[in-house]
């Protein structure tokens, strides 16, 4: 389909996805994993917590998931394109089932941290894999719908899962919280398992770890992207981390979940549409991101009222939902045969630049102000804009993908 017809024909929408035979196994699958990894995930927090009396241990299981996902997703990530897609993801999803066995079986504090660690690489894996398969044999014009409901289920799992996984464990202890997590698994698996046969294939030998890297950086649009990516992500949990310390009372929970709850809103009503699968699209968001970011500094600077903070972080995470057009791009231009280690190499990078880019963020906040970290995070992102501009590129620059063959 050429840039025309994709200009003027409608947009697919959500319905659509449901008459895929791989789209709608695939949202389904990342639905229900959603929800049950986060049930699961506040079940171990609350453990950690419970048995160790201390804030330290939900930050250990929190740090546990980093450096496993880190791992898989660069120097085990020639692996990732290797076996049959369908068959890796059920068998990821297997192997979660039996990673949160262990603290359903000993509910103690290292066994949970040792789960969230492996479970950590589990979730890279499979979220690299599941792009992946996207490529691999979802048409161009689902992808975005399809990353678009795929983003909402997660951003709504978090809220609804956590709160039902806090809920539940505090009710009824972790056992039950951790069993639904279990089984959560397990459904997912069977779901995959339904994935058409004839769209896996092996792909031969494993490519160097590097291999990912060197095919974003040698193309110029994708490198343009990964650098906007990363420029989204430093902040990304900017608005949570400085909500307790700009809201009390009854405000500070609807000041920490704006940013979720605008995220969701808008994957949900852009995710449907064309708009945001263009290059064009993708720069303007990014920079209104920067702007709310700005916002939020003025907002912060001038103790403007809470209500008028929150609307600013709905606004941010809104921003930061331009990142489903990022994966279409990905998955457009990126060789299909690939797609796994390019994923997991942008899963990487975002895991590092998160992780340091919030504890730098955090600092600035902590020294001069949440205003200057907001400012620093606002400047930053629109320098990366004006300085990329991927959507000034043709989208055929740098090397072609590979087409695949359905």
């Amino acid at each position: 389909m050429t840039d025309a017809d994709e200009r003027f024909s409608p947009p697919p929408g959500y319905l659509a996805l449901f008459r895929h035979p791989v789209a709608s196994r695939l949202v389904t699958a990342r639905g229900i994993s959603e929800l049950g990894d986060f049930v699961g995930l506040a079940a171990l927090l609350l453990l950690a917590y419970d048995q160790t009396q201390s804030v330290l241990g939900p930050a250990a299981v929190y740090a546990a998931r980093a450096l496993p996902a880190l791992l898989v997703a660069t120097v085990f990530s020639g692996w990732l394109d290797v076996p049959a897609r369908r068959t890796l993801l059920v068998w990821l999803s297997v192997a979660g089932a039996v990673l949160i066995a262990v603290p359903f079986a000993v509910p103690r504090p290292v066994p949970a941290i040792v789960a969230a660690g492996l479970l950590g690489a589990v979730r890279a894996a499979y979220s690299s894999v599941n792009v992946a398969v996207a490529a691999e044999s979802v048409d161009a014009p689902l992808r975005l719908p399809l990353f678009g409901l795929s983003a909402f289920a997660n951003q709504i799992g978090q809220v609804v899962g956590l709160l039902a996984g806090a809920s539940i464990t505090v009710a009824l202890g972790p056992r039950v919280a951790l069993l639904i997590d279990l089984v959560s698994f397990l459904v997912a698996a069977v779901v995959l398992a339904g994935l058409p046969t004839g769209q896996q294939r092996r792909r031969g030998p494993r490519p160097p770890a590097t291999a990912g890297l060197r095919t974003i950086a040698g193309h110029p649009v994708l490198r343009g992207v990964a650098l906007l990516t990363l420029a989204t992500v430093l902040s990304g949990a900017l608005p949570e981390t400085l909500a307790p310390d700009l809201a009390a009372g009854a405000w500070r929970p609807v000041v920490l979940a704006s940013s979720a709850l605008g995220g969701a809103v808008f994957v949900l009503v852009l995710g449907r549409g064309t708009w945001l699968g263009r290059l064009a699209g993708q720069v303007t968001v990014a920079a209104a991101l920067a702007g709310a970011l700005l916002l939020a500094a003025l907002l912060v600077a001038t103790h403007a009222p809470v209500w008028a903070l929150a609307c600013a972080n709905a606004l941010i995470g809104a921003g930061g939902g331009w990142l489903i057009g990022a994966q279409a791009t990905f998955a457009q231009l990126a060789p299909v045969e690939r797609m796994g280690q390019v994923e997991a190499t942008i899963v990487a990078a975002n895991i590092v630049v998160a992780g340091c880019g919030i504890f730098l963020l955090g600092s600035a906040a902590a020294l001069f102000g949440p205003a200057v970290a907001y400012l620093l995070a606002g400047v930053l992102l629109l320098v990366v804009v004006l300085l990329t501009r991927p959507d000034r590129l043709p989208a055929d620059a740098g090397p072609q993908p590979t087409v695949s063959p359905h």
